[in-house]
């Protein structure tokens, strides 16, 4: 039997299938071998530190394998995803690859209902939009819900299928297959996207390469500089405190970025072969960009679902766009090739990475919408 807003569209030119998340005994027993058996670090000044400035502490990481070895229950997490109407369709791209996309949906069977694609980043996953979804099925049924919400897993992330093995896969690659997902669920006249950090440069792209895309609201909007004639006089506290932080995260904390971006067949086979290695290298993401610490469950069943489905290393590849790649692979939000001239919304979270100013952002695109949150997770930035 089908789950509530499980109707896909009647218009649709394809029949995805319905898909239940599920890990087999056997994956599930190795990664229970490697958590206990992998070994820590000896002690270090810097992993004494409880300050994140070196990273994670040795007591964090040894707290937490403790509590993924004998507490932590994926099987429980499978129930809670699969309570969400979860699909998988293949899609030809336009050189006859074909990709097989994974996407959770929560279909309206209103026939004037509004897609909306919400597209995560890095290290995130469909998983952090369920919270919302939850939301909406408290407050809507399948009749009265003014909305389709499509949320796909990006090529290489949990379920779908990893990048080209052919070629370097560009930001504008993944939009390509998402327009051809929200066009093939008959929903392609006419959509709205919203995406954080990677998801950011892919809903951009859409905004600005697809006719269908009729408006865009981002998170995330990474501006090395700021734009001519725009000076830090014209800036409220909140949005020069933000300004440090953007200056933090280039000297402090984007050595990650860098490593993904010019060495990524090396950091993805190390962190391959070890779960409690991608725990520190993720763990640390989840601690450093958010307000409050979240829920150590919260962290690793993230980090469970990207060993399970060996996500890292199919994943990492859009950081190329950003600092490698310069022909079409979409890297700061402030080239003016992608202005979005189409309405444009921001969310401005402290906690960002970076947090641009409002009038920094505005010279991105058609800015309508603006809200400026005092505080958040910032997790929604690599949604």
């Amino acid at each position: 039997m089908s789950k509530p807003f499980s109707n896909v569209p009647a218009a649709a030119a394809i029949n995805p299938s319905e898909f239940q998340v599920h890990v087999s005994d056997e994956q599930l027993s190795e990664l229970e071998t490697l958590v206990r058996l992998s070994k820590i670090a000896p002690t270090t000044y810097q992993n004494l530190q409880k300050d994140s400035n070196f990273g994670i502490s040795k007591e964090w990481l040894i707290e937490a394998k403790v509590h993924w070895e004998k507490k932590f229950n994926w099987r429980a997490c499978e129930e809670r995803i699969n309570s969400f109407p979860h699909f998988t369709t293949p899609i030809r791209d336009t050189d006859g690859e074909e990709y097989n996309i994974h996407f959770v949906a929560l279909f309206s069977d209103k026939k004037d209902a509004i897609p909306v694609m919400l597209l995560h980043g890095w290290p995130g996953s469909f998983l952090e939009f369920l919270p919302l979804l939850s939301l909406i099925k408290e407050q809507y049924s399948p009749a009265t819900l003014p909305y389709h919400f499509i949320v796909p897993s990006l090529p290489g992330y949990a379920f779908s299928s990893g990048p080209s093995l052919h070629k370097e896969f560009h930001n504008t690659d993944i939009a390509r297959l998402m327009n051809h997902l929200i066009t093939d669920l008959g929903l392609g006249g006419g959509y709205v996207v919203q995406g954080g950090d990677i998801g950011s440069r892919v809903a951009r792209i859409l905004a600005v390469s697809y006719e269908g895309c009729k408006a865009a609201h981002l998170n995330y909007c990474n501006m090395p500089e700021a734009p001519p004639g725009v000076t830090e006089d014209s800036l409220n506290e909140l949005e020069k405190k933000g300004l440090e932080r953007a200056e933090w995260f280039k000297n402090m904390g984007s050595a990650y970025a860098i490593e993904h971006a010019t060495r990524p067949s090396t950091i993805g086979l190390v962190l391959s072969t070890n779960p409690v290695a991608l725990l520190a290298w993720i763990g640390e993401k989840f601690l450093d960009w958010t307000d409050k610490d979240p829920p150590l469950d919260t962290i690793l069943e993230s980090v469970s679902l990207y060993w399970l489905t060996e996500t890292f290393p199919r994943a990492i590849y859009p950081y190329r766009a950003e600092r490698v790649v310069t022909n079409d692979g979409m890297g700061a939000h402030s080239d003016p090739k992608w202005h979005i001239s189409k309405p444009f919304g921001f969310s401005w979270f402290p906690n960002e990475i970076p947090p641009m100013p409002q009038k920094w952002v505005a010279t991105t695109g058609d800015l309508v919408f603006w809200r400026q949150h005092a505080e958040v997770r910032k997790s929604l930035a690599f949604l």
